[in-house]
């Protein structure tokens, strides 16, 4: 194990919130593919120790030294990939126990690793997990993680050696340029900007099914729906059309929805955004920062106008995303946002992954293998929007908090969310108050009921 290394401060944040709920999982990210037959575990275990050892982040372990976190990098570990043989596990208990891998809590007090790779092997089968605590990857970090996986294994399966872009840098840059723009007039005009952003800005709250305890448990829950492909399409057309990017008019069409469940003309929203320089791209860590998105609505707001003005949010916070958030929110006397909004674009990382996310069954090495989608991450605000984006497909994830909200609210609010989308690309001049948010057969029912 090497000296100590600083840490970016959201790392530090990060490292205080595991500090607070070292029993919660809801900074886990995970993912998993099920292969039939069972994999090659020899050829597995090397491509997994290949990972490790091409991402020095797997192999962190986090001390304190003088009242700060600090990471320190253990050499490769020749028993990283844990093979559990489940040979009478049916569907139902094989999924249980993925659940039980990918919400299983780091002990990262105790000098765990962020890492784990689990194969969970039946006679004809096998689910194989990968799970990271976020202290140390991002969401582009994962799907790296997935693409050099694959390809290191497919290569030692059939007797190669794998052939990966080379890992030019390193996360210590990062963290090393954020210290220098603390210290710059640069990072002073950054949190100046964010300090006008924060004047007498309040969080947007949904009505919560139950009070909001005194201590954030970090646990979650969450419901997906796929967007039909038509109206995908007319999205990426009306977008287009606009002049705002399809983000751009999911954001503002979800802030529309927003405003029309809480009332609230001017509220805020977090929005994850990535911090990673090219010369970045094959690293895997932390690049992470989110910004603070303040939007202003009236019943006169259209679609367009909520798009429009989302896209010039976006792009203003761009701008200063290098200046940690923690810092700003140190300044403020309150929660600066409850609820988040991200979108992932799968066809970024390559035609493998992208198949893979459209739930595609690709074969590796002689294997049958198709991506599991895990949920993860949820917990950590009231409501993470997350859009998942590919060539055709675009899926909505509503991940949230179950101490306020039963899977109930949050399906029906989705179902709005998605009313409002098809509303908005059918005419985007449209007032977002205008637009039904229930079905003509839900309204019935609803009028039927007495509501």
């Amino acid at each position: 194990m090497d000296e100590t290394r600083p840490l970016s401060v959201g790392q530090e944040s990060l490292w205080l919130l595991h500090k607070l709920a070292p029993d919660s999982a809801a900074y886990n990210l995970a993912g998993g593919a099920r292969m039939a037959p069972a994999p090659d575990v020899p050829a597995l275990a090397r491509a997994v120790r290949a990972l490790s050892a091409r991402h020095d982040g797997l192999r962190s372990v986090f001390v304190e030294a003088d009242g700060r976190p600090r990471r320190a990098v253990r050499e490769p570990d020749h028993d990283t990939l844990d093979v559990r043989d489940v040979p009478d596990a049916d569907d139902e208990r094989l999924w249980e126990m993925v659940l039980e891998v990918t919400r299983e809590p780091f002990a990262l007090t105790e000098g765990a690793m962020p890492f784990r790779a689990v194969l969970l092997r039946r006679r004809e089968d096998a689910a194989f997990l990968m799970v990271t605590h976020h202290i140390v990857t991002d969401a582009t970090s994962q799907w790296l993680l997935w693409r050099d996986l694959i390809a290191a294994y497919e290569a030692y399966a059939t007797g190669g050696e794998p052939d990966l872009p080379p890992v030019r840098a390193s996360y210590d840059d990062h963290v090393a340029r954020e210290e220098r723009l603390l210290d710059s007039p640069t990072g002073e005009r950054m949190a100046e900007h964010w300090r006008e952003v924060c004047a007498a800005a309040a969080p947007a709250e949904l009505p919560t099914d139950r009070p909001r305890p005194p201590f954030q448990s970090f646990q979650g829950a969450s419901v997906a729906r796929r967007l039909p492909d038509e109206v995908a399409e007319r999205l990426r057309a009306t977008a287009a059309l606009i002049g705002v990017s399809p983000f751009a008019f999911l954001l503002g069409t979800f802030q529309g929805l927003l405003y029309r469940h809480t009332g609230q003309p001017d509220f805020t929203v977090g929005c994850p955004a990535s911090t990673r320089r090219a010369a970045a791209r094959e690293v895997v860590g932390y690049y992470v920062n989110p910004i603070l998105l303040r939007s202003r609505f009236a019943r006169s707001t259209t679609f367009a106008d909520a798009a429009v003005a989302a896209n010039h949010q976006v792009r203003r916070g761009m701008a200063s995303a290098a200046y940690p958030y923690p810092l700003v929110a140190r300044e403020a006397s309150g929660p600066l946002f409850r609820i988040a909004v991200t979108m992932v674009a799968a066809d970024r990382f390559g035609p493998t992954l992208e198949r893979a996310v459209a739930g595609e069954v690709m074969y590796v090495a002689g294997r049958k293998m198709s991506y599991m989608e895990i949920p993860h991450m949820e917990g950590q605000c009231d409501l993470t929007v997350e859009f998942t984006q590919d060539a055709s497909a675009l899926v909505t994830v509503f991940r949230y908090d179950t101490d306020l909200f039963d899977r109930a609210t949050v399906e029906r609010l989705l179902d709005h969310f998605v009313r409002l989308v098809e509303a908005g690309v059918a005419d985007p001049l449209t007032k977002i108050t205008r637009a039904p948010l229930v079905s003509a057969a839900e309204r019935q029912r609803l009028l039927a009921m007495g509501t």
